[in-house]
């Protein structure tokens, strides 16, 4: 990994959480003060949470991160490209339903407005989006990782 600002997508974090994966590559980020939440990857680990204490874990990340200025919250003109970036997906490529890509495309422009490179292990859609998205102007660096060279 490079040593710019870093955005982890959901997939990188469930494994890390679930203790299997990625705990160099995230603890190093946070230490060194290179990393971003999204708040869409929050608001996606909130609603993958399996019980209480899942639940709490995630409250403190979530004032930790607020406290130290790292989180990345898509604004009104985020939304505004989101959409705009599916609509003409759309047009080029046919029907898709936009709930299954909007949390993507929103992750990528944040990621874009904090400076940050994605990184998730999910690179098939964040590919696709991504170069759609560059070729709007939107700024997007990303970068896929594999599980098993940042397993525990």
């Amino acid at each position: 990994m490079t040593r710019h600002l870093v955005l982890f997508d959901t997939s990188i974090y469930i494994p890390y959480l679930r203790g299997e994966a990625y705990t160099t590559l995230i603890e190093g980020a946070v230490r060194t003060g290179r990393v971003r939440l999204s708040t869409v990857v929050l608001a996606e680990l909130y609603a993958g949470t399996r019980s209480a204490q899942d639940k709490v874990d995630l409250d403190v990340t979530l004032r930790a991160y607020q406290s130290l200025g790292f989180l990345a919250v898509p604004t009104a003109e985020d939304w505004a490209r989101a959409g705009q970036g599916i609509r003409r997906y759309r047009s080029l490529y046919g029907d898709i339903e936009p709930r299954e890509h909007l949390n993507d495309v929103l992750i990528l422009l944040s990621g874009a407005r904090a400076g940050a490179e994605v990184v998730t292990e999910n690179a098939k859609p964040f590919t696709r989006w991504a170069a759609l998205l560059r070729r709007m102007g939107v700024p997007v660096r990303m970068q896929e990782v594999r599980r098993e060279d940042f397993l525990d």
